[in-house]
Parts: C-alpha cells; structure tokens; sequence
C-alpha cells in the first residue's frame, strides 16, 4: 500500500504538481494556480473552511472537510457540517502558534455530536482542537483508518479504540503514557505514531500486530506479559526509526531468536538503543552479549547507543560490512575502555562520542584495518577547510579556542567558547548563529553575513556592545538575546540596516538602557521584554507608538515600578497580542492606555497577585481571547461562573481563568 502512495507521490512531483520547498526539504508545496484547479476540480466534494467563507458550499456531496485551529468553540458546534451525512474526512489544520497562545479548548459534548453524526468518517484528525478525552463511542467510527490525536492535552485513550479493526494509522499526543491492553486487536494498524508520546510501557502482546511498518519507540517491560523484547521477533516490516528504550529491562535472549529481533529487519534506517542512565549493570560481560544479540540489519544509516555499560562493544559495531552507515553516536558509555574501530566505515559522515569516563587514550584500534580512516566524515575536531560543511555545533568546550574551519556552504552555527573567524573565509550562506558564553571574537565579523536570519546570544557575559557601525544584515529577521547582564546596548541603525527584522526578544539584560538612535526597524512584529529594568524605566522614550507593524507585544518580570500599565499613547494601535505577567507591584490596568488598543484580539495575564479589576469597560471591543493565569485576586473577582464580575466580561468569545 505504501509502495503504492509512494509512486502516485512521485508522479505528482514529476509532472510539477508538487514541489520540494526551498526552505525544507521534507516538504512539498502546491502553486497556488495548481491549488486553484485542484480546487475547481474537487468542486463540492471537498470543503476548507476558512475566514468569512460561505458555509451553504457543504452540501450531501461533501466528502472531505477541513479546516485553520480556532475556527470553533462550544457555541458553534458542527451544525453547518451534518448536511453532509456521508463526509469522509475530518482534518484540522496545525498552525504556527505565538508563544503564549493556546489550542481552543472543545467540549466533550462536541466530540460525541461528532462521532454521532459522521459514522462514515475514514480520516479524524482532531490536533488542532484542545480536546482533553476521546469518548468511548469513539467506536461508532466502525470504517475509520487514520486518527491524529498528536497536538491535543488526551493522556489515555479509552479501551472502546481498540473495536477499530479497520484503523491503520495512530498517531498520539504527547500526554499518552500507555495504550489499553488490549491493542494488539487492532491487527491492521500499520503506523502507531508513538514518537511524541512519553511512553512508560508496551500493551500486552505487541507481535500479534505484524502489520505494522512504523513504531517509532518500544519500551521493554520488566514481565514477561508481551511487553518484552521478544515482541519484537514477529514486527518484521518495521521500517525508518525504531528507538528501544529500558534495555536494562532485558534479562536474557534466547538464541534462537537473537538472530531475527534486528538483523531482519531489512526496512529499519535508523535505530536508537537506550538503557536508563545509571541503572547499574551487575554483569558487563552479559550487558556486552546482550548488544551483540541487538545486531542490526547492515542496511542501517544511523546509530545512537546511550547508557549501555559493557566495558567493550560488539564486534558488529564498526564492521565494514555496515557500508551504508552514516550517522554514530555513543552517549554515557562509562565503562568502556576502548572505543569500537569506527574509522572502518567507508561512508560515515557524523559522529558524536560523549562521556566516556575510562577512555585515557585512543589508539590505531579506533582507526580499525584501514590505511584511510574516517575518509568520508565531514566533521572531526576543527580542520581549515570544510567545503561541504553546513551545520557546526560546538557545546560545553568554553576553553576550546579555535579558527572556524572555511565553509561557504555553512547554513548553521552553534558554538560556545572563543571561536575566531580568520579574514577570508567566506560564510555567504550562514543562516543562523547562536552564541553562548563568548562571543566577543565572532562579533567583528557578523555584518559580513549577508543570509543570516537568525541570531540568538545566551548567557554571553563578557557581550557589553556591538560592532561600531552595526550589522549589516538585511535578511536578519530575528534576534534573541537572552542573559546577557553586562549589555548596555543594542546594534547601532537597526531601522535602516536590519530592514526584515520582524521578531526582538530581550531576556534578563538589567544594563540596557535604551534602543539606539533611530529606534527600531519598522518592520518589527514581536518584541518581548523581558528582566530588562533600566529599558522598562525609560519606556515613555522608546518610541513604541510608531512601529506601525508591531503585532505582539509582551512584558514579563520587572519587580521595582509598574504600578499602573500601559501609558496612554504607548503603544500602537494596531497591537493585537499583548502579554503582561511576573508583575508583582502592578496594581491597575491603565484605562487610557487601552482605550487606544482598538485592534488587540488576545490578553494574557499572568501572575499579577496586586492586580484585582481588569476596568471591563475599557477593554477593546475587538477582544477575542482572555487569559488570565497565577492572579489570585482576578481569579477570585472572575474566576465564579455565575459571578458578578463573570458577567462583566461574558462578551468575551474566548476566557480562561486558573
């Protein structure tokens, strides 16, 4: 079936009906003229809803629905939707949410109108919705295939999913913990989608699924109930990434079956072995057995092996016949003494070694029997020359001072430490940086980074100012700076020289007194600050009211004034998200200062303990969404339903009070 879709896929793609993204390449867009006619062509039996749309369109015909987060609420309901009894799809959109922004929350009743109503469904998708339960009619979808529950708040699902018997997609929320016991009925379930999940344990029984293709994560259970690792001998289409975790679970594996848990798995791309850090092994000499029984298919590409405490690896681990490896890392491996012969591998690009306490030296043992090792690894220490290199990450090396290699077709950097660029070297295609804990030496050289879009600082405590001159970085569209005690200033002609910046976040930065001369480009969207005492001070000053395209504002964190917020003509009228919370002295919600606010859709307060009136009279009209948060006194004066001060902000579509 797969194999199937694969090539529809790739026919589509071939005749440029679809189109790999420029910016990431795992994904396809449409253009918008073959958008159009797909469109047309699908006519009324297939619907998205959007802002402002004529809802009469669903008719009986409609057999796809879909449609953007936050399109419904309890008062709503699917009413529209039940002229179309036969629909097939039901698919919520994930969108790009602000920080401090929520999915809406939908009432149980909702969900069971749903299933109620659209008993034909084969495609539910609720990640969108913030539903916090599946109902046990959940089997009423007795044709149901694919059901997504990955971005809602759901922590169990109802023993009723496992009548599904046609269900052949499952994908979980991150609060799942386990699965009902009996989901081994679910026989035709290809793809259970367990990789957000913060799984405790297996059902009972997993090798009675032997359809199944994709099982991100498999934890072994300490009994011997069908959680254990021998599951895993009748799962033999498992395919992509398969992480086994709790491997200090496994007491022993039959011989008989050593041989088919990994090795034939020939669909397997990727795979993680993870036994629980400091979990005390009683028998290293049986731990290493045990890994030699986890051999792999020599298929693999990637391999990450984390906490496993033999004193040698296996002899599979480095074997040339695992030509097509690419990708090592070994974690926390304290009691090896020697390191496996990974430079045998003819085609490893990346690997990554951390925490080996009793490693004292390397030796030719780690080259293996090769007079060229390690030919095709892309990154090893900080070599001059680098061409094909595009990420860099260096972490926790705060005494490590070095040239950066010369890489023109590097997209990410991420260091710590003195880290020089030499003059010449040429980064055109740097994209983004962060920098933490130094600094100081890689400042000079940022307005040559003509791509860069993307620049963050943390806890840089040695960064006191920047360049002279500025950064000329006419792509740079965001900058965070977080920590950073000792900065007094920010880039000098921000508004002309950083034309796209659309996000400015400031974190914990108590000597910054001002934006520079100039103020801020216009073209800023989102500005966070946050801990920033001497900036907040001088507010009246910063020229807020003129950035004309500022959306989303917030202020967190600020002890010492702030008794009374915003000010009158502080900041534009255009604002449609502002947040204000950790304002322990703010006792009033300037009336003036909100009047002005006339496009703001969504309020957030949080922790605000001296704050007791919201002044209901003067909130926007064009208020949305209300949240309030850690504020006793609000709580108690809205927090009651059928409470006076309830009442006063009833016309609020959206409120959320805890």
């Amino acid at each position: 079936m797969e194999e199937i879709g694969e090539r529809y896929f790739d026919d589509l793609v071939s005749r440029s009906l679809l189109q790999q993204s420029s910016t990431n390449e795992s994904r396809f867009i449409m253009h918008d003229l073959v958008n159009d006619l797909t469109t047309f062509i699908s006519g009324e039996f297939c619907f998205r809803f959007v802002e402002n749309d004529e809802l009469n369109k669903i008719t009986e015909k409609t057999r796809h629905f879909s449609y953007p987060k936050g399109r419904f609420d309890n008062s709503k309901k699917f009413e529209f939707l039940y002229e179309a009894k036969g629909l097939r799809t039901f698919l919520g959109e994930k969108q790009l949410l602000l920080p401090w922004e929520n999915y809406n929350s939908v009432g149980k009743i909702m969900i069971d109108d749903l299933l109620e109503e659209f008993k034909t469904l084969r495609v539910l998708s609720l990640s969108s919705m913030g539903i916090r339960e599946l109902p046990n009619s959940i089997d009423n979808l007795k044709h149901l295939r694919y059901l997504n529950i990955l971005c809602t708040k759901i922590s169990h699902l109802p023993d009723s999913i496992c009548n599904l018997y046609c269900l052949q997609t499952l994908i979980l929320s991150r609060y799942i913990t386990k699965l009902p016991t009996n989901t081994s009925k679910l026989i035709n379930l290809r793809h259970l989608d367990n990789s957000g999940a913060k799984m405790e344990e297996m059902p009972p029984h997993m090798g009675k699924m032997k359809n199944l293709i994709k099982l991100p994560v498999f934890v072994v259970g300490k009994r011997d109930d069908g959680s254990s690792i021998r599951e895993l001998v009748e799962l033999q289409h498992l395919s992509e990434t398969l992480s086994l975790l709790n491997l200090e679970n496994v007491q022993c594996i039959n011989k008989d079956t050593a041989e088919v848990i990994l090795k034939n798995k020939q669909d397997l791309s990727e795979l993680k072995l993870e036994w629980k850090h400091g979990h005390g092994a009683e028998d290293s000499e049986k731990e290493r057995i045990m890994l030699e029984q986890l051999c792999p298919c020599t298929n693999l590409n990637s391999l990450t092996i984390t906490n496993y405490e033999g004193t040698s690896f296996p002899k599979w681990l480095g074997d040339s016949s695992f030509s097509k490896m690419v990708s090592i890392e070994l974690r926390d491996c304290d009691n090896c003494f020697s390191l496996p012969p990974l430079g045998q591998l003819p085609y490893l690009k990346s690997l990554e070694i951390e925490c080996f306490g009793e490693i004292s030296s390397v030796g030719p043992e780690f080259y293996g029997n090769t007079i060229n090792p390690f030919r095709a690894l892309e990154l090893g220490g900080l070599p001059v020359q680098l061409p094909s290199l595009t990420e860099l990450r260096i972490s926790q090396c705060k005494q490590l001072v070095a040239s950066l290699p010369n890489s023109p077709a590097l997209h990410q950097l991420v260091c710590t430490g003195k880290i020089q660029i030499p003059n010449g070297h040429d980064y055109q295609s740097l994209k983004t940086v962060f920098i933490a804990g130094g600094g100081d030496s890689i400042l000079s050289f940022l307005p040559e980074f003509t791509s860069l879009y993307r620049l963050e600082f943390f806890e840089c405590l040695d960064l006191v100012s920047f360049p002279s001159g500025g950064l000329r970085a006419p792509n740079l569209s965001q900058i965070v700076i977080f920590v950073c005690r000792n900065l007094k200033s920010l880039p000098e002609g921000m508004h002309t020289l950083l034309p796209s910046l659309v996000g400015l976040k400031l974190y914990g930065c108590p000597k910054l007194e001002s934006f520079p001369e100039g103020g801020l480009p216009s073209s800023l969207e989102s500005l966070a600050i946050h801990g920033c005492e001497k900036l907040i001070s001088r507010r009246m000053e910063l020229g807020l009211q003129g950035l004309h395209s500022l959306r989303s504002f917030t202020i967190s964190n600020h002890c010492n004034e702030l008794e009374s917020f915003p000010e009158e003509a502080l900041l534009p009228p255009n604002l449609t998200d502002f947040a204000i919370s950790y304002l322990p002295n703010l006792k009033l919600l300037n009336g003036k200062g909100f009047q002005l606010l006339t496009s703001l859709k969504n309020l957030r307060i949080r922790s605000c303990n001296n704050l007791d009136c919201l002044l209901e009279d003067v909130l926007p009209t064009t208020l949305c969404e209300l949240h309030i948060s850690d504020c006793h006194l609000l709580k108690e004066r809205y927090g009651n339903e059928k409470g006076e001060g309830q009442v006063k902000i009833a016309h609020i579509p959206r409120i959320c009070i805890r």
